[in-house]
């Protein structure tokens, strides 16, 4: 549910606030997930350049510990906890795009601060670079870890039937780094043919000696009969 006012001149476009949530509860009715998202506003100015302040309420409640991270374990129960969050973003429109958010706030029986951004460098229709970043500094009383997550997306449209997609990501949570490639055909509607290439690589001593693991080649064909 939002409200959504238009100023109508000025530089300001549309200021917005809302209220939005979600519910997920086990079948068998025991684990319980929920967040309601208070959006306190969103300035959008006539370039699509928009600033969000928007307050996070959960609830989760679980009947089985789990680990979190390397040998920080949740113990069972019922949690709530908010956070806050900042976020900017530019518009799509231009030859340089980014959006970044700033979180901080309670996470279970302790606290969380979370950083994350994405660039985009858009220099033609046919080309496209994304580089993301996320950072989750959590305290809580069972242990202290961090986690981050480096994303790489470069994709190239060589015309309207031909696409070329790669995707590359690191975590230091696992050590792994993965990479994903899809090249892309469709010659009509209808008709796609896809070749998508996997891998992933671990540093298993954790040396910064990242050694092949898995591997995987897929071809699909796809074809829609009208009749």
């Amino acid at each position: 549910m939002e409200y959504i006012w238009r100023p109508g001149q000025g530089p300001v476009r549309a200021i917005t606030s809302g209220v939005a949530g979600q519910h997920v509860r086990s079948i068998n009715g025991g684990d319980l997930s929920q967040e309601i998202e208070f959006k306190a506003f969103e300035i959008e100015n006539q370039t699509a350049d928009a600033v969000v302040l928007s307050q996070y309420f959960t609830e989760e409640e679980f009947t089985e510990a789990f680990e979190i991270s390397e040998g920080v374990v949740i113990p069972p129960g019922k949690y709530s906890f908010d956070y806050t969050c900042v976020s900017v973003s530019t518009g799509e429109h231009r030859l340089i795009t980014t959006q970044t958010a700033v979180c901080d706030g309670e996470y279970y029986d302790g606290r969380v601060s979370s950083f994350e951004t994405k660039t985009t460098w858009r220099p033609s229709m046919h080309f496209r670079v994304t580089i993301g970043g996320e950072y989750n500094d959590i305290d809580l009383p069972q242990g202290d870890f961090i986690t981050r997550l480096w994303t790489l997306n470069a994709d190239v449209a060589f015309n309207v039937a031909w696409s070329w997609e790669n995707f590359l990501q690191y975590d230091n949570v696992s050590d792994t780094i993965g990479v994903n490639s899809i090249l892309r055909w469709i010659p009509r509607a209808g008709r796609e043919t896809v070749l998508a290439i996997n891998s992933q690589f671990e540093d298993f001593d954790r040396d910064r000696n990242f050694q092949s693991y898995t591997s995987d080649l897929t071809l699909k064909l796809s074809y829609t009969f009208r009749f």
